[in-house]
This record gives C-alpha cells, sequence and structure tokens, in this order.
C-alpha cells in the first residue's frame, strides 16, 4: 500500500524512533536473559536471515517474507537482544535493495520501531507466560515458540494498523495480506524450532540440513515466480490485441490501453500524450491513483516539441532515477517521480504522440520490457487509426455534408432521449425551435444554387454561436434547421428565437454571384441580406412525443411567421395565435 508522507508526519516518525527504540534496546538488555555469543553460529544465521529477507514469496499480488523462522530460532537460543539486534541490521540493508514510494530514511524509522517494539512485546509475552532461553525442553519450547509466533504477527499487524490509520489509511487486522501473514508466521513455527535443536546438537552443522536448503529452495522458488511472472505479462499482452480491437470508440481504446497495461508493464501512473502538428502537447487521457482521467493534471509540458528536449521521437526510453529524469527538459511531473518510460507512438513512420509511464520508485523499469511497450504500442496505434475512422464515419452518418450540422436522423433519435428524459424528471422543460429562411427559392433563382449553399453554410455557422454544451442544432432538410432546447421554457425558447431572428435580419452574407457570364476572376462579391421565419413549441404542454412536438413547432413557423407576413417568430399555443414582430 502506498502513503503519502508528508514533513510534518516524518518529524512525528522520527521523534517516535528516538523515544522507542533506544528504550526497547535499554529494556531488552537489561530485562531480558541471553546466553553466551557462539560469533560464527552468529554470522551464519545472519546470513540466512538476510537471504530469506531477500527472497520474499510473491502470490497473488501479495509479498510474504518468511523469515520469521530463522529470528525465532535466534530468540531461542540467544535471547531478546541479540534479535532485535538482528532484525535492525538486516532490515537497514533491506532498504537499500528495495523499491520503495517513501523517503529511504522514512522508511528505516518507521520498520526500526514496528519490529523493535513488536519484539519487545512479543518477548515479553513469551517471559511473562514462562519461556525460557536455551531450554531443552521440546514441549515447552513448541507451545512458548508457538505463543512468540503468534504474539509477534498480531503485535506487528496491530502497530502497522495504527501507522496506517495515522496516515489516514485502511488496514484490516483481518485482510488477505493479514491473514496470509499470520498463516506463514505459524506454518515456519517447525522450521525455527527444528533448526533450534539441531543447532544445539550439531553446532553449525545444523544450518548445512535446514538453513541453506531453505535458502536454495527460497531461490528456486523465486526464479520460478519470476518465470510464471514473465509468462503472465506476456499472457496478458496477447490479451491486449483482441481487447483494442474490440473497442470501437476513441475514448474506450485509450481507457483499456491504460488499464490492460499495468498488467504488462506495473506502473504508477501512465499518460497517452498527442503531439499535435509535431509539435503541441495535448494529454489525452492518464491512469494513476485516481483511476483513468481526461482531466490530465500529473504530467506539464513547458513548451512545443524541440529537438533538444530529451524526449525521443523514435525509440523507446528508460529514466532509471530523479537524476535521468532531469534529462526531460520540457517535461514537469508533478508528486515525487523516480522513473520514467516514454514510448513513441508512431504511425506510417511519423510519430503521432506519446505514452508516458512513470513510478515514485528508482528503477522500476526493466531494459527486457522495451520490445514488449514496442509491440503493444504498435497494436495501440493502430486500435486508435482504427477508432478515429469507425467515428469520423459515424460523425458522417449523422451529419449534413454542406453545413456540418447534425442531420435529419440525428435530430429524430436526439429528441426522443430527451422526451424520455423529460418524462423521467431528469429534465424541467423541454422547447424547440424550428426555423426556415424566406423567400429561400428567390435567392437560387437570383444568384444561383452555389449561393444558395454559401448562405446556407454562412447561416449555420451564425446558429452555432447560439448552440450549448446541451442544446442540439440539426439541419432540418432544405432550408430548415432545429434546436431542440432542453430546460427552456417557451418564454426562453421565445426570447432565443427572436434574438436568432434580429440577428440574421442585420447579417450581410457575402456571395458571388454564378448566373452571370463574366469570367470566374471577373466575379464580384456582393452582400445579400435574408430573413426567417421561425416556430416554438413546448413540451408537454404543446406535445406529449417527439414526432408532434417538431410537427407543432413546424405549424407555428408556418402559421404564426410565414402566414403572418415572414421574418417572424410563431409560437404554438393556438394555431390561430400569429406571431408578433418585435
Amino acid at each position: 500500500m502506498a502513503v503519502d508522507v508528508s514533513r510534518k508526519n516524518q518529524i512525528i516518525i522520527f521523534s517516535i524512533w528516538l523515544l522507542v527504540v533506544p528504550i526497547t534496546l535499554y529494556f531488552a538488555k537489561m530485562y531480558f536473559p541471553s546466553r553466551e555469543l557462539d560469533w560464527t553460529n552468529l554470522v551464519i544465521l545472519f546470513l540466512i536471515m538476510f537471504l530469506t529477507m531477500l527472497l520474499p514469496i510473491q502470490f497473488q499480488n501479495m509479498t510474504i517474507s518468511l523469515e520469521r523462522w530463522i529470528t525465532l530460532t535466534i530468540f531461542l537460543q540467544y535471547g531478546l537482544f541479540i534479535e532485535i539486534i538482528f532484525i535492525q541490521i538486516a532490515m537497514f540493508l533491506i532498504l537499500f535493495t528495495e523499491k520503495s514510494t517513501l523517503p529511504i530514511t522514512h522508511k528505516f524509522f518507521v520498520n526500526s520501531g514496528i519490529f523493535a517494539l513488536t519484539s519487545l512485546l512479543s518477548g515479553a509475552i513469551y517471559h511473562s507466560l514462562g519461556g525460557t532461553i536455551g531450554s531443552m525442553d521440546f514441549s515447552k519450547v513448541f507451545y512458548f515458540g508457538l505463543i512468540y509466533a503468534i504474539s509477534y504477527s498480531l503485535i506487528n499487524n496491530l502497530l502497522l494498523k495504527v501507522y496506517f490509520h495515522f496516515n489516514s489509511h485502511i488496514f484490516s487486522l483481518t485482510s488477505k495480506g493479514a491473514l496470509w501473514d499470520y498463516a506463514s508466521t505459524i506454518i515456519m513455527v517447525p522450521f525455527g524450532i527444528a533448526l533450534y535443536f539441531l543447532n544445539e546438537h550439531l553446532s553449525n552443522k545444523s544450518l548445512l540440513l535446514v538453513g541453506i536448503p531453505f535458502v536454495i529452495f527460497l531461490f528456486i522458488l523465486r526464479m520460478f515466480n519470476s518465470s510464471t511472472t514473465v509468462n503472465d505479462q506476456l499472457s496478458c499482452a496477447a490479451e491486449i490485441g483482441p481487447e483494442l480491437a474490440d473497442r470501437l470508440l476513441f475514448d474506450e481504446v485509450l481507457e483499456t490501453f491504460l488499464v490492460k497495461l499495468k498488467d504488462v508493464v506495473p506502473y504508477d501512473n501512465a499518460y497517452v500524450v498527442d503531439l499535435r502538428s509535431g509539435i503541441d502537447f495535448v494529454p489525452l487521457m492518464g491512469n494513476g491513483r485516481n483511476g483513468i482521467t481526461k482531466d490530465v493534471k500529473g504530467i506539464l509540458f513547458h513548451d512545443i516539441k524541440k529537438v533538444d528536449d530529451g524526449l525521443d521521437e523514435f525509440f523507446t526510453r528508460i529514466y532509471f532515477n530523479e537524476k535521468e529524469i532531469k534529462s526531460l527538459k520540457n517535461i514537469e511531473f508533478v508528486g515525487n517521480i523516480r522513473s520514467v518510460l516514454t514510448a513513441p507512438i508512431i504511425r506510417n513512420e511519423i510519430t503521432e504522440g506519446f505514452l508516458i509511464l512513470t513510478s515514485y520508485r528508482k528503477n522500476m523499469f526493466k531494459p527486457e520490457s522495451l520490445n514488449l511497450i514496442d509491440i503493444l504500442n504498435g497494436f495501440f496505434a493502430i486500435s486508435l487509426e482504427k477508432a478515429r475512422f469507425y467515428e469520423s464515419t459515424i460523425e458522417k452518418g449523422v451529419r449534413c455534408g454542406l453545413t456540418k450540422l447534425h442531420n435529419f436522423a440525428y435530430l429524430e433519435t436526439k429528441l426522443e432521449e430527451n422526451m424520455g428524459e423529460l418524462r423521467e424528471g431528469l429534465l424541467s422543460s423541454l422547447s424547440v425551435i424550428m426555423l426556415d429562411i424566406d423567400y429561400f427559392k428567390k435567392i437560387n433563382d437570383t444568384y444561383g444554387h452555389e449561393c444558395g449553399n454559401v448562405i446556407l453554410v454562412k447561416l449555420a455557422e451564425l446558429l452555432k454561436s447560439h448552440r450549448t454544451p446541451v442544446t442540439t442544432l440539426a439541419r432540418y432538410g432544405g432550408e430548415e434547421f432545429v434546436f431542440i432546447l432542453p430546460n427552456f421554457t417557451k418564454k426562453e425558447a421565445t426570447d432565443l428565437a427572436e434574438e436568432i431572428r434580429i440577428e440574421v435580419e442585420k447579417t450581410n452574407f457575402a456571395i458571388t454571384p454564378d448566373l452571370t457570364e463574366d469570367k470566374p476572376e471577373d466575379k464580384v462579391s456582393i452582400d445579400v441580406n435574408i430573413t426567417i421565419s421561425l416556430g416554438v413549441a413546448t413540451a408537454l404542454e404543446d406535445a406529449e412525443n417527439a414526432k408532434d412536438l417538431l410537427r407543432n413547432a413546424d405549424r407555428a413557423l408556418y402559421i404564426g411567421g410565414k402566414q403572418s407576413g415572414r421574418n417572424l417568430v410563431g409560437v404554438y399555443n393556438d394555431v390561430e395565435e400569429a406571431g408578433t414582430k418585435v
């Protein structure tokens, strides 16, 4: 579990460590018995314990460390003080070999304090119940050794719970990780006791029978585990291609790739960045602690793409530590990022973007992952292009080729959807504005159909300026256009219609007549003015379904607008009521 640590918390932890660890060592030395030291035996035991700590087992995304069997032997043989010293030294050395999101000093103080206090309390329980150091009574050694091991595991997890609570995180004493810790501790008890008795009878020879074989077994298990991990990664990588192939939408491809990639190349944060026009960086999507988001804030770009900015356009690169990350001159990462992987997304030999992975740990990304990333990035680039093509095809199917507005088919679908939302109470009201260009046939006959198309396009651009994120603007057909206005009352829709009517009336539309006999280079652009008539209808007072709502807006347009003199807004209440010109 990752824990963010503030400077204040680090100071508090250090202060607690200064109080706990020296006192623990003092009490262990002064009040708990120990035996004469065999330095050769101690060195060998320490090496076995250290190697055991270096070879934890990975199982179901959990790390299980099995060193407690050797610490139990040390405790039974030499007492509490030596056991604490051993664990402190080994744990200190282990910190320099582990990947961690925490500052190494902070992690040392936390683990040192927890282990020291755990050893003291479990050792106190052992002795208070009658346990002794150096006993050769098997029943007592087994019984009290089991109590010591169980106490050790419970106290350790309880202290972890306190620490995580202190850092506003949750740690359950019955979580899968905690249960595995209890189980592995109990399983290791017979090994620790066996080594203790063998050591008493055979001295250092016992380590040849139990200690060294156990370490070799862990090493083989670790190699097998690594092989299994590689196979799992390859299996996950093989699944990404079909998963991407099943995704048709652009955002779905982005999300699927980022989620599935984490099973292949573990990371803390991932970003897909578009390279617009070969120079502008545009983050498209990220995946981090807060999940998938299009509001990417974990990575910042200070400038356009430059040759010397450190970001390779052609090869996947790993930046193993903070010093190497500084070579990415144009990029700023939010948080304490300690390793980075950058991979260009290339299509048709052109770099169109980047996949950027980050980690809070040094040396997180492995060189052996580079080829796999390159292959997956190839699938990714192809899938993105397919998604773009699909969305473009769909978009063409629902848009007018001339004005680029939504077409009638889309209008019908959207209006049905909005009517459903109105009935469910998701919308407070729903209005429609239909508008039509007055005397449009005359414009075509006078200036030509090409000029008529120019006016349609320019009118569409004018109408777009009145569109909001929740409204829908569509070309109904010919010279007719429709606004769908969710949460607009009839009065609000009528006011908008009047605003549009006035703006169109005051606008000059520049056209170049194409019916004259002049050569193209001699044709002169002229300004023409047009007017529009509009009709307004509102659900549910004017219609109970989408089809009737459009029909009644159309009736308002023709009766209240066209038949009443044109350049008017007709409002559907009673078809006898004509629109008025303001």
